[in-house]
């Protein structure tokens, strides 16, 4: 071999081996660096929890101070901020834990029912923080024995079922087993409330005589067995003439009705749509139901002529039905969209939307017992519920409010943000599509003279799903804008979803983010972000169960 090319061969060997010793000394120095400050950040976290259990005991022993509120907070902050130094860190699961014991013991001190539900969100994020451990199983069991305390046997139930499934053959799976057996009844019916003192007769609305024929004339929603979509026969064509033609008449008579009424929505002053939503990348695994081929042409003069009553309703002016005749809010139906084999929309990353919107539904359902609203859920875990089983529960639980959860998706994976939707026929592009996507569940098919009447149909709840639906999305934009999210409003919006349809009473669907965007998918999958958004959601619906309070207190 040419003494020239050995030279070169040696340097090339020198090369790569003095480039190796330098990646490895990197790699060292890295490993140097991490361990370092995972040593300090459990160092640190070792110290505050010292100082936490310290504090921890000597207020337990305290009979004075430990009816204080204050202490306990104080306690409580020590023990959170120990496990947030290192949360992975070797006492990351001690600090959990016993942070959680502290809410439990300002529970006891305050006897406050949202102290209560902090106390077992905490327990329940033991079991995350460390799941298989035997920390964990006895943080589940104190949570169900909590919520047996507070009286909240559905929650004590749902800990006590995740406790036997995640630790079968613990004492503590033992003594949950007859617990989790529960199984929720139907919530009984509250008393009719005392009509109120007959006051000054208002000026009948010219138009309730309208609803009320059109409200005692729909069916029922029931469960319908899936069947293909239909063209409209011309029985049925006739059926929906003769409604009309009851519906005029009573309005032209002008009868007595329930006073109801609407203002029509402006969406003048709504922000700009954002791009219709699309399938994301093939993700989707449901199909969406075409719109029916039915037109005006076929039956113009009914469908002109409902056009016209739809019309009348919008001019009337009354209040709306919850504020004409002084109702409360009490029971609030809590819907988790989707759900088993309906996953619903999927992330870049493979979030679920029926995942989602089940983890922030149970979230938001707590909150609300706390705040002292009944709260039937319509799913507790994954399964499958058709839109129709999902109506049909709310009216069965006669709820006063329905909330259904959702994640939002569009084809440009950069839309971001929050929009919340009440019931109307989508009037366009973007709500007709974005409705579609959502009814794709449902085999039934609407023509333009049954959106019509569908729409008259709700007009009795029409302000006052408005109204919730502006105090839950104002109040979850606050809230993600007061954590640092930088949240486009895409204020409320109005469109034809099935789901809402055969709801008899105020209802909204609520898109808590793009689970397309890959950012807005990450902070939907956080825990954190979760509770802050089932956080906003009941504080929106406190909001307007409170003026809903003010207005029967004074009429």
């Amino acid at each position: 071999m040419p003494s020239g090319i050995a030279c070169a061969l040696v340097c090339v060997l020198f090369i790569a081996t003095a480039a190796r010793a330098e990646a490895a000394e990197g790699s060292a120095r890295a490993r140097t660096v991490a361990t370092a400050a995972s040593s300090a950040a459990a160092a640190l976290q070792a110290r505050r929890l010292e100082k936490g259990k310290s504090d921890f005991e000597r207020l337990s022993a305290d009979t004075r101070r430990n009816k204080r509120r204050d202490t306990w907070e104080v306690v409580i902050r020590e023990l959170e901020s120990a496990f947030s130094a290192a949360p992975k860190g070797p006492r990351a699961v001690e600090a959990a834990a016993l942070g959680a014991r502290a809410r439990e013991e300002l529970w006891s001190a305050s006897r406050r029912l949202p102290d209560a539900v902090a106390a077992i969100e905490a327990y329940r994020h033991v079991d995350e923080a460390a799941p298989g451990s035997a920390e964990a199983a006895a943080a589940l069991s104190r949570a169900v024995d909590l919520a047996r305390r507070i009286g909240d046997p559905e929650t004590a139930a749902s800990v006590a079922r995740r406790l036997v499934a995640r630790y079968p053959g613990t004492d503590e799976a033992s003594s949950a087993a007859p617990v989790a057996g529960f199984v929720a009844k139907s919530t009984p019916a509250e008393p009719q409330a005392k009509p109120a003192p007959a006051g000054p007769q208002p000026k009948p609305d010219p138009v309730a005589p309208l609803k009320h024929a059109l409200a005692a004339s729909l069916p029922k929603p029931t469960p319908a067995a899936p069947a293909p979509a239909e063209p409209e026969t011309e029985e049925t064509a006739a059926a929906a003439s003769r409604l009309l033609d009851r519906v005029i008449d009573a309005a032209r008579k002008g009868a007595a009705s329930v006073p109801a009424g609407d203002d029509e929505v402006d969406e003048a002053d709504l922000p700009p749509e954002p791009e219709a939503p699309e399938p994301v990348g093939g993700m989707i695994v449901k199909q969406a139901v075409p719109p029916s081929a039915d037109s005006d042409a076929d039956r113009p003069e009914k469908v002109e002529r409902a056009r016209e009553l739809r019309s009348a309703v919008l001019a009337s002016k009354a209040g709306s039905l919850t504020e004409q005749l002084g109702l409360r809010i009490r029971r609030v139906v809590v819907d988790a969209g989707h759900g088993g084999r309906d996953t619903g929309a999927l992330g870049p990353r493979g979030t679920r939307e029926k995942d989602v919107a089940l983890a922030i539904a149970k979230v938001l359902a707590l909150k609300l017992k706390a705040l002292g609203f009944a709260v039937v859920l319509t799913r507790q875990d994954d399964r499958y519920l058709t839109l129709d089983e999902r109506t049909r529960i709310a009216n069965d639980a006669r709820a006063d409010l329905f909330v259904s959860i959702h994640c939002n998706a569009a084809r440009r994976r950069k839309l971001s943000g929050i929009e919340t939707w009440t019931l109307n026929v989508a009037s366009n592009r973007y709500a007709a599509r974005l409705a579609t996507f959502e009814n794709a569940d449902t085999d039934r098919s609407a023509s333009d003279l049954r959106l019509i009447l569908a729409d008259l149909a709700t007009r009795a709840n029409a302000d006052d799903s408005r109204d919730i639906a502006q105090s839950v999305q104002s109040a979850l934009v606050r809230a993600m804008r007061s954590r640092g999210e930088k949240v486009t409003d895409h204020g409320i919006k109005h469109a034809l979803f099935y789901v809402l349809l055969g709801a008899r009473m105020p209802a909204i669907l609520v898109e808590t983010g793009f689970i397309s965007n890959p950012a807005e998918e990450g902070r939907l999958r956080s825990r954190d972000r979760q509770r802050a958004a089932a956080d906003a959601i009941a504080a929106g619906v406190r909001e307007f169960a409170d003026s809903r309070r003010r207005i029967a207190r004074f009429p």
